[in-house]
């Protein structure tokens, strides 16, 4: 006589029950373009678990006197393209939201809005080639280690 345990097989059936609560994916840039991929794996994503979609630019600001301080939204381009991004989640049913800041520091920034928000997925979405490959990886290393979500890229 076997037993289930011995051919493993649970013992009971799984119950769910309620609905799954689902928490928000960001896609995230720092004043650069958004890399195709990165917008394509966001949208699917946010599709498939029917969480809300946060296109974040985070524009760095420097650090000057509070005088001669000017407040930018950053490069225009990248504000269409992050409009146009919006735009197209609309059209394909996702709830979506924009968000625009500056911030001197713009990872802690980053982190302290992954926290706030309790965002469960981060897509770390900037053009490698225009952000530049090694402060990418820099900065995709740093969210991999202080995220308290899941991070894409993972390489």
């Amino acid at each position: 006589m076997t037993s289930a345990v011995a051919e493993g097989r649970p013992t009971t059936e799984l119950v769910t029950t309620g609905a799954v609560a689902t928490r928000p994916v960001l896609l995230l840039t720092f004043d650069v373009p958004y890399d195709a991929a990165a917008v394509a794996f966001a949208f699917e994503t946010a599709a498939e678990t029917s969480a809300e979609l946060l296109i974040a630019d985070i524009v760095p600001a420097m650090r000057v006197p509070a005088t001669s301080s000017i407040r930018t939204f950053g490069d225009p381009y990248v504000v269409s393209t992050q409009v146009e991004l919006v735009r197209q989640a609309a059209a394909q049913g996702l709830k979506v939201k924009r968000i625009v800041f500056s911030h001197p520091r713009p990872i802690g920034a980053t982190l302290d809005l992954l926290r706030d928000q309790g965002i469960g997925m981060l897509v770390f979405g900037p053009d490698r080639k225009r952000y530049g490959r090694w402060r990418f990886r820099r900065h995709a290393a740093r969210f991999r280690r202080d995220a308290p979500c899941l991070v894409w890229p993972y390489d």
